[in-house]
């Protein structure tokens, strides 16, 4: 076990920087996991962390101290409580954070596919991977311009829904495109289809875009079919998020009518 006070100390300042910067990930090629939730997420996922690092006041923590027992007592370190503080972005949370490598692009499942299309808000984007393993999706694209998916901001929307998805972020969709499953289909408020008359039971993939200007045009020409989900009132639209929530559970509605899952 080590014990850390300086804040000049190397392992600190790469602490630090991917705790506050969204580009230090790339940057570093590393990931830090703040939380319980997040790093048992992770270790469940069998991936193997560079140091769990927490407090003397968190290791008194009995769910923190299983996870440094999982670790091993030479990866545990242990963090003044003043940097801890400058480390820290979660307000009064367990005193707890895992290190480890940037995980590799996955290679993408069989199922339901979301593809991502300039998704800039990391709240957005962690709880669209949210979403999508709830609705039982296999495999998340990010293309170029999104948030990236392994930042701070979006683990902690994600929480833990990167380690049951497929990932891959920072592609073109000319690379892409060809291996999305079929029927594809992407969410426009011109749409030329109703989601409600959509048989969704197979595997297909979903296009949600841009906060701002939705999916690209060159996107979706390219597609089945542009899809506009009914809505009353004189709300403009959804929040992509909240958009992708109501197709992907009417996909998920769908396959178990049918007896799936």
């Amino acid at each position: 076990m080590k014990h850390l006070s300086s804040p000049d100390n190397p392992l600190f300042r790469t602490l630090r920087a991917l705790a506050h910067e969204a580009a230090a990930v790339r940057r570093l090629g590393q990931v830090w996991l703040e939380g319980i939730h997040l790093a048992a997420a992770a270790l469940d996922a069998g991936l193997d962390p560079t140091a769990l690092v927490c407090t003397q006041t968190g290791l008194a923590h009995p769910e923190i101290a299983a996870l440094a027992e999982r670790v091993g007592d030479a990866r545990v370190v242990l963090l003044d409580p003043a940097l801890w503080r400058g480390l820290s972005a979660v307000a009064h949370g367990p005193e707890v954070g895992l290190l480890m490598p940037r995980p590799p692009q996955a290679a993408p499942r069989r199922g339901v596919t979301v593809v991502l299309d300039r998704v800039q808000d990391a709240g957005n984007v962690g709880t669209l991977l949210r979403t999508a393993a709830a609705a039982g999706a296999a495999t998340v694209v990010c293309l170029r311009g999104c948030a990236g998916v392994w930042t701070p901001k979006v683990l902690r929307a994600g929480m833990g829904a990167h380690f049951a998805l497929a990932l891959v972020e920072d592609v073109r969709w000319e690379d892409v495109e060809p291996g999305l499953p079929r029927p594809l289909y992407a969410t426009s408020g011109q749409g030329s289809r109703d989601l409600y008359q959509l048989d969704l039971r197979g595997d297909l993939s979903w296009v949600f875009g841009n906060e701002g200007t939705g999916v690209d045009p060159a996107v979706l020409a390219r597609c089945d079919a542009g899809v506009r989900i009914p809505q009353r009132g004189d709300v403009e639209s959804l929040n992509v998020a909240a958009a992708a929530a109501v197709c992907l559970y009417e996909g998920l509605r769908q396959r178990i009518a049918a007896g799936g899952a």
